[in-house]
């Protein structure tokens, strides 16, 4: 006899919780208040929903996981917790995150190194992640815009495929945001200029523009000056302009 109406979606909803409290508690068993501090006070994470758990037990702990697994993604997103959430982006599928749940993530954003793992792992490899990259640089919340930032310099990585074109397109909003007084912001700036520069020979050139450009925009503008004179230091260090020239 077939189960009942409800029935079959009832157990897995509690099949699914009862996985996520057992995740949750692998999460606090690797835990440990001495690594919380570390965290806050060597690599200025936002601990106040943290555990204190590394995130290479973390990394181990998504390898013994059957993935991609959008509901226990979701599932551990929605705890709350620090780790979890991270843990959440190594499991999502990029294929089944909708817009409007990357937004709801991206909102939920509270500390640098969540971003930059949800947008490593997951933003940029959803569909038409330059878009969703673009809307999120030209949001004035500031993780929101660090995710825009961030998930660009991921896709200007020497192995991502996005084009020349694409990434050149942006370099204008580079030039617009290279002064944002926001640390979080123009430290993810930065990152993306120098990601830009370094993935080809091609590229290099229009980095090295977008610099200068950036220099003679902001005359009294330290942020700006850091953001332009950072990224022409490394862009014109002998072994990375050795490394580039090796790339296609």
């Amino acid at each position: 006899m077939p189960p009942a109406p409800g029935v079959l979606e009832t157990f897995n909803m509690t099949d699914l919780a009862k996985k996520t409290q057992d995740i949750l508690s692998q999460i606090k068993k690797f835990s440990s208040a001495r690594f919380k501090k570390q965290m806050k006070e060597r690599f200025g994470i936002n601990t106040q929903y943290a555990v204190g758990t590394p995130v290479t037990k973390l990394r181990e702990l998504s390898k013994t996981l059957p993935h991609p697994d959008q509901p226990l993604a979701d599932a551990l997103w929605d705890s709350g917790i620090h780790e979890a959430r991270i843990l959440a982006s190594l499991l999502a599928d990029p294929a089944q995150m909708t817009r409007e749940k990357l937004n709801a993530w991206v909102k939920g954003l509270n500390s640098w190194d969540i971003c930059d793992a949800c947008c490593c792992n997951l933003f940029s490899k959803v569909k038409h992640p330059l878009q969703l990259a673009e809307k999120w640089m030209k949001n004035e919340d500031e993780f929101t815009r660090r995710a825009g930032f961030a998930t660009l310099a991921f896709l200007a990585t020497p192995r991502s495929k996005t084009s020349d074109n694409e990434l050149c397109l942006l370099l204008p909003l580079i030039k617009i945001h290279a002064s944002d007084p926001r640390p979080m912001v123009h430290k993810a700036v930065n990152w993306a200029l120098r990601n830009i520069g370094k993935k080809n020979p091609r590229l290099t050139p229009y980095a090295i523009a977008c610099a200068k450009d950036i220099l003679d925009l902001y005359e009294e503008n330290k942020t700006a000056h850091w953001v332009a004179n950072n990224a022409l230091w490394e862009l014109n260090l002998p072994k990375i302009k050795a490394l580039i020239a090796r790339r296609k």
